[in-house]
């Protein structure tokens, strides 16, 4: 983790001037392109394997960040459904002389047609613009996931990144209806909200407390992911302000360190 930042789940200008998966301006011009928004260093690598063209590179450790070749990437989409996080994009801005083409995952029903006028949104999911759609595609390689593509005014083309759900009421189903506990809270340790609530019904009050019930924290993202999803969900069950929860005591390594690393440090008796 950086010294100093803060992780919130929505990248700063800082981290994605360190990237390694956003391809360069003059790529960009070029057609449509994948633009990996991947910040944080986790134990992820469904984007390397999902590349038919070899375009996208993590290797050894997994925790590395995805590095794009934009020269070898042809704009299919295809790692843009398979990221688990949705940090991947495709980026078009030879789309047209004033608009910019945006690919991005869309799993919410309904989904949208060609030619509906969207409301598009940031990173932070703020409505920035309108939008129009112009491709909604979900072939088999997709495993489900649909990407729907607009088109924005290029000014707004580093910061749409997606488009306001499409809500009808009577599709919802009935609040006491609707299942949470399923919902994967900590990747590394495959903890859902369900294994967190248990754990602060039987008296944990702190994330301290969670993670030493649950392992929540203790998996080879140390926390990045997970650790404010379960603050939300210890404030939401005890009815504290988000403030009052202080992050997990750190304890080194923070991250993994191979025994070979160790040896090559330490003299020889």
């Amino acid at each position: 983790m950086t010294e100093g930042v803060r992780f919130t789940g929505i990248p700063s200008a800082e981290e994605l001037r360190g990237a390694s998966g956003i391809p360069s301006q003059e790529r960009m011009k070029k057609g449509p392109v994948a633009v990996i928004e991947c910040v944080q260093e986790i134990p992820c690598n469904p984007c390397e394997n999902a590349c038919p063209f070899g375009a996208i590179k993590i290797g050894d450790p997994i925790t590395n960040l995805p590095v794009l070749d934009g020269e070898k990437c042809t704009g299919c989409g295809t790692c843009v459904a398979m990221c688990p996080g949705q940090a991947i994009f495709l980026v078009n801005e030879a789309y047209s002389e004033t608009e910019t083409e945006i690919s991005f995952p869309f799993e919410y029903l309904p989904q949208p047609e060609t030619g509906d006028v969207v409301d598009a949104v940031n990173r932070a999911g703020e409505v920035v613009c309108k939008g129009t759609v112009t491709k909604v595609k979900m072939p088999p390689s997709y495993k489900n996931t649909c990407v729907v593509t607009i088109a924005v005014p290029k000014q707004y083309a580093g910061e749409v990144r997606s488009m306001k759900r499409l809500v009808l009421a009577e599709s919802l189903p009935a609040p006491e209806k609707r299942s949470t506990a399923s919902q994967l809270v900590c990747r590394c340790e495959e903890l859902t909200r369900e294994d967190i609530e248990r754990a602060i019904d039987e008296g944990a009050t702190t994330i301290d407390g969670i993670k030493r019930r649950t392992r929540a924290g203790m998996g080879l993202c140390q926390g990045k992911t997970c650790e404010r999803l379960v603050a939300r969900i210890l404030s939401e069950k005890t009815g504290r302000p988000l403030a009052d929860f202080l992050p997990a005591t750190k304890r080194a390594p923070v991250r993994p360190v191979q025994m070979s690393i160790v040896a090559d440090n330490c003299e020889e008796n």
